[in-house]
């Protein structure tokens, strides 16, 4: 079909959903669960050595394998590639973990529509950033908030949201954008730097996190922030096309 555009219903687009995992065997499931039927669902297992994919399987979801655990960055451009390669209007990024709700889907993509924005992220800022989120993320999202919105010259609120929606045949045009990354494993931050070069419009929209009910996150606080600050510094004499 053509390309989405405010005057498109959400219910014309085929859209398809990709979720990044690993270890999620008691979330994925509830996450599948509550994801609209219309929507085809795909699961990134990052070398799970639990039964998530298989959960995944069950539900209908089809399934995307790393045979071993790449990070969840490297599972992001796995799953965005796939979905390019494949015919849907609108692509939608969650987490695994069921702190993303798949219901506030529909929001996003009127806000993309609306805004004739090439993506939008799930801004949790702007929303309900859940009471117990961990302290160094809601000490240092403001700042790799502020720098990236510094470099890009967005005005983004939260900058380091695992929610995304694409709008699928923007992102076909500069499908190169996801083979120029130097930091693959930090895409939260390398995708926006390199979208305000390749010239892509990005809007966010409310979100309400929840509480992660099983497990705990892999990425390491200070590790992946360590990370994330040298992807900006790497990235940030490209700046704004």
């Amino acid at each position: 079909m053509n390309e989405p555009n405010k005057k498109t219903e959400i219910s014309d687009l085929k859209t398809g959903v990709y979720i990044t995992a690993l270890n999620e065997e008691k979330s994925i499931g509830q996450v599948l669960s509550n994801i609209d039927s219309t929507y085809d669902a795909y699961l990134v297992d990052d070398g799970s050595s639990d039964s998530t994919a298989q959960i995944a399987l069950e539900h209908g979801a089809k399934v995307i394998r790393h045979f071993m655990c790449l990070g969840q960055g490297h599972a992001n451009v796995t799953g965005l590639k796939v979905l390019l390669q494949k015919d849907y209007d609108v692509i939608v990024k969650l987490d695994g973990d069921g702190q993303h709700d798949p219901l506030e889907i529909p929001v996003g993509i009127k806000t993309l529509l609306d805004g004739g924005y090439d993506y939008v992220m799930g801004s949790r800022i702007l929303g309900n950033n859940y009471k117990s989120a961990p302290f160094l993320r809601k000490t240092f999202l403001p700042h790799f908030t502020w720098a990236i919105n510094k470099i890009t010259g967005y005005s983004l609120t939260d900058s380091m949201t695992g929610f995304r929606i694409f709008n699928a045949h923007s992102l076909r045009k500069v499908f190169g954008l996801l083979d120029n990354m130097s930091e693959p494993q930090y895409f939260a931050a390398e995708i926006l730097i390199l979208s305000a070069k390749y010239g892509l419009k990005v809007g966010e929209f409310p979100i309400n996190l929840k509480a992660r009910k099983h497990g705990s996150s892999y990425k390491g606080v200070l590790r992946h922030g360590w990370g994330v600050s040298k992807a900006i510094i790497m990235n940030s004499t490209w700046g704004k096309k």
